[in-house]
């Protein structure tokens, strides 16, 4: 793939994201402080991290607007660690939603119209290998990231929403969840999981992918892009639900306007 070819897919990639971030600051407004945090468990924060759980709920509710994901993402900042099992079942729940099968779906559809590895051809054959390497990437990616270096380093694979405070305070929280996680114990530390896990699943990459496009550059490459998308996912991990709320109060008038209205 030449140089002006991977420029435009990521530019492809990256204007998919804008308009999730014209919508976080008027959400964030809009979300009372402490709102978010309604569906955490009251007796876990007498618990603290005594005794691991397999439990992945999601905050609110499975998904925002009934179609994105929350599995992994938790308001309850005194959260029992999870056991390995509990990590699998986020990298299995998150590998086999039907929002993970619809985006690889898209990124392999975008893949094809820049003829991103042009070895693999056009038409349904050419297709379906981008599709087939969408999969992979995403699913080594969540293997590792989610359960393989979480469970070997001992660290916390879910999002800690942060749910209150000011907009900008809750932007650096989520931006900075790519690089600071917690461990089992509850401390803080550096995101080694999904450091390294990106660049294995990259390295893993290599396996699969087109011969000319197996060198190193391209693995952290790859890894890169893993991250940006895992830091957009927090970002939406931490505004998501209060966007979901704003458009709700839009669709459902409030109690005192009904009653004038009679």
């Amino acid at each position: 793939m030449s140089g002006r070819q991977k420029s435009a897919f990521v530019r492809l990639r990256s204007l998919a994201l804008l308009p999730l971030f014209f919508a976080l600051p008027s959400a964030a407004q809009d979300a009372p402080a402490g709102e978010a945090q309604e569906a955490a468990p009251q007796s876990s924060s007498t618990q603290g991290h005594s005794k691991p759980t397999n439990d992945t709920s999601p905050p609110d509710s499975e998904r925002v607007f009934g179609v994105v994901r929350t599995f992994g993402i938790t308001n309850d900042k005194n959260a029992a660690p999870l056991t390995p099992r509990g990590k699998f079942r986020i990298f299995r729940q998150n590998v086999t939603d039907p929002f993970t099968v619809v985006g690889t779906a898209i990124q392999a559809g975008i893949g094809q119209a820049t003829n991103e590895f042009p070895s693999y051809g056009q038409g349904a054959a050419g297709y379906a290998k981008r599709y087939g390497a969408s999969v992979a990437d995403f699913a080594i990616g969540e293997f590792m990231s989610t359960f393989a270096f979480p469970t070997l380093l001992h660290e916390d694979p879910r999002y800690f929403r942060e749910g209150e405070g000011s907009f900008k305070r809750r932007l650096s929280h989520s931006l900075a969840s790519a690089f600071v996680t917690r461990t089992d114990s509850g401390r803080t530390t550096f995101n080694w999981s999904n450091s390294l896990g990106r660049i294995a699943a990259g390295g893993v990459s290599t396996l699969y992918y087109p011969a000319e496009d197996r060198s190193v550059g391209l693995v952290f490459s790859r890894a890169g892009i893993g991250m940006v998308f895992g830091t957009a996912g927090a970002v939406f991990s931490e505004f998501g639900p209060d966007i979901q709320r704003k458009f709700s109060k839009k669709k459902n008038p409030k109690p005192t306007q009904e009653l004038q209205s009679q």
